[in-house]
């Protein structure tokens, strides 16, 4: 269970876990369901030791992950406050993924065939805008697999996402720019992508709808 004093400072809940900030100025991740944390935080340090932005591992414990804050809005922010800034930012998280094209997986992580890492969560909400550029946290899904399937998953996390109708514009000119430079091999991969979405949770019917919608959009771009 948390402390008094990190659940005053509770910053983020997702599905699987919750973020506190410490009195010391470090973050805690911990897992709702007690998910050993020691293989994110062995993967974190291997990334950052190939120049991948991604936050420094302080400590790890049976239950936490203590690693550095990152100041910044998450890109899913900057793009809500600043929508004109749409077309860079997709463009930004489109080169995070090539950095990642570049970094073999290491020996110790699983997943299928495909010989690349893949983070399969890499969506605006997981990159974190800091003061020497953007941070990519949030890596307890990564695996070994195929990059295209990576790309797919963030197209996808972002086109099915719900919004207002003047958000919407600003959604398109983001997948515009995130996907400016990729090849038809993403489109090809979106089936898989999809299937691993649906799989992790409970979606709701819109949801389920989207994607489906994608999917078939995607074979008719590739026919």
């Amino acid at each position: 269970m948390a402390t008094r004093s990190e659940a005053h400072r509770l910053l983020a809940s997702g599905r699987e876990a919750d973020v506190y900030l410490r009195p010391d100025g470090l973050l805690v991740k911990r897992d709702r369901a007690g998910r050993d944390p020691e293989p994110e935080a062995e993967l974190m340090r291997y990334l950052r030791g190939r120049g991948v932005p991604v936050p420094r591992v302080a400590d790890v414990s049976e239950t936490d992950l203590v690693m550095e804050y990152v100041p910044g809005p998450r890109m899913s922010q900057e793009l809500d406050a600043r929508p004109w800034r749409a077309g860079a930012l997709g463009r930004e998280l489109a080169e995070l993924h090539r950095r990642l094209d570049d970094v073999p997986p290491p020996g110790f992580l699983g997943g299928g065939r495909g010989g690349g890492l893949v983070h399969l969560d890499l969506h605006p909400g997981n990159v974190v805008l800091g003061p020497e550029g953007a941070v990519v946290v949030d890596w307890a899904s990564a695996a070994c697999g195929d990059r295209r399937v990576d790309v797919a998953m963030s197209w996808l996390a972002i086109a099915v996402a719900p919004l207002r109708p003047l958000k919407r514009l600003a959604r398109a000119r983001f997948l515009r720019g995130f996907l400016s430079g990729a090849d038809a091999g993403v489109r090809r991969a979106m089936p898989t992508a999809a299937a691993i979405r649906l799989a992790r949770h409970q979606r709701d019917e819109a949801e389920v709808d989207a994607v489906r919608r994608l999917v078939a959009d995607c074979a008719d771009w590739s026919d």
